[in-house]
């Protein structure tokens, strides 16, 4: 036992000793006018957006002499291990978020003011309200828009023009007619890519129970799900009968399918384009199989519905190194590199100078995703503090019922009651 005692007393005061090195070592970078900051996220992980982000980080080291050190996991797991290493102490200066991982991250009180570090008049000379306001929390400006626009269905043309289509359907009648068209081609593609698994089914689901006519949440908060939810789910039930839609299908999996032509439809945000280019499609033919399109309607004349989406930045206000991340911030959303980022991967830059370049105004296959932008709704989990114990509560009952488990009656009323346990 002393010997345990005594090797945890020697492990503790190396592990001491090198923590009180490494802060001797940034402050003496911070002296010598080069800092290194941590910058976390998820597209520096993904193979369509992996060498643009190294890219965004040598050019900034190359212009400012800082370091930035990349520290990434999968999209589903950004926001618990940007918890975890928050509360572990480790160094992080500045985060890639989404709308949902944003409000997790802020209800933890972690987030600085971006006011306070870039001055209110820089923000609004910068950037369009509506952009800003995505990251405004209690007045206080937690978010810095990076690229805004709404998930919403995208499409191979050439799919569909095999399947017969030259149009988009514009209606779930025709849409089920499209899906039995693209079927009956005996090619092994998959109709529709919608979300079967983790939280992108849950996100996925949202905007159809909008298009049905219901909600998961009424406007105070409390459990909604009308009758309209049952048939929404069955529905569902009936793509799956029928072989368009299958199990076991992540936002992920979709982007690979979809990129190796094995699927016509699935929602996505404007980076779906970025797919098809690391797959080898020239940037300025990606129109001609992966377009967007708006979602279809339950009757003629209804309101397309979408998901809005975006990316922010944001800073820690426990960095030492606020200022730096602030330069490296404003790097991203210079022209060169935004348009850059955009050319590359779809994703619309938000600053006033860049949204107004000709490369942005007459791009089409961006179009797609700002018309479906103006109709967009937040998902109706962004600003819940338990946001991701809502969405598995979705997934496990839609889930449940797909496979067989519970009928969609069944899979509402268990949805209600988890739901109302949980709010």
């Amino acid at each position: 036992m002393r010997k345990v005692l005594a090797i945890a007393l020697i492990s503790l005061l190396s592990l001491s000793l090198f923590a009180a090195g490494a802060g001797e070592s940034q402050n003496a970078s911070a002296e010598s006018g080069s800092t290194s900051i941590v910058w976390a996220g998820w597209s520096g992980e993904e193979e369509a957006t992996r060498d643009i982000f190294q890219r965004m980080r040598t050019g900034y080291e190359e212009q400012s002499g800082n370091t930035v050190q990349w520290v990434g996991w999968t999209w589903a797991d950004t926001a618990q291990q940007l918890l975890i290493r928050l509360q572990g102490g480790e160094q992080l200066d500045i985060a890639q978020t989404d709308i949902g991982i944003f409000n997790t991250v802020a209800q933890t009180g972690a987030l600085a003011d971006l006011n306070e570090i870039f001055g209110r008049e820089w923000l609004e000379e910068n950037f369009a309200p509506s952009t800003l306001a995505v990251g405004q929390i209690d007045g206080k400006q937690l978010g810095l828009p990076w690229s805004m626009a709404a998930i919403t269905m995208v499409y191979n043309p050439q799919i569909l023009e095999r399947a017969g289509w030259s149009e988009v359907p514009s209606t779930i009648e025709e849409f089920e007619q499209c899906m039995a068209d693209i079927a009956a081609l005996g090619e092994g593609i998959i109709p529709y890519g919608v979300s079967t698994k983790d939280d992108t089914a849950a996100g996925d689901l949202m905007p159809w129970l909008w298009t049905f006519g219901t909600t998961v949440f009424n406007e105070d908060g409390s459990v909604n799900l009308g009758p309209e939810a049952v048939d929404t789910i069955n529905w569902y039930k009936d793509l799956l009968a029928k072989g368009y839609i299958q199990m076991d299908i992540g936002r992920g999996d979709a982007r690979q399918l979809f990129a190796q032509g094995m699927m016509a439809f699935y929602d996505d945000a404007v980076l779906a384009k970025g797919q098809a280019v690391s797959a080898g499609v020239d940037p300025a033919e990606v129109v001609n199989v992966c377009s967007a399109m708006p979602r279809p309607v339950l009757n003629a004349g209804d309101e397309s519905q979408s998901t809005m989406w975006g990316h922010m930045l944001v800073i820690f206000d426990s960095s030492q190194y606020k200022d730096s991340a602030a330069d490296f911030a404003k790097y991203l959303l210079s022209d060169d590199v935004a348009l850059e980022y955009f050319e590359q991967n779809g994703m619309p830059p938000v600053t006033n100078s860049a949204a107004n370049t000709e490369e942005v105004l007459n791009d089409e296959y961006l179009k797609g995703f700002i018309d479906a932008t103006a109709t967009a709704k937040l998902d109706e989990t962004a600003r819940m503090t338990n946001a991701s114990e809502i969405k598995t509560i979705i997934v496990e009952e839609l889930q449940r019922t797909l496979l067989g488990q519970t009928t969609a009656e069944e899979c509402v009323e268990n949805m209600r009651t988890r739901l109302n346990a949980a709010i």
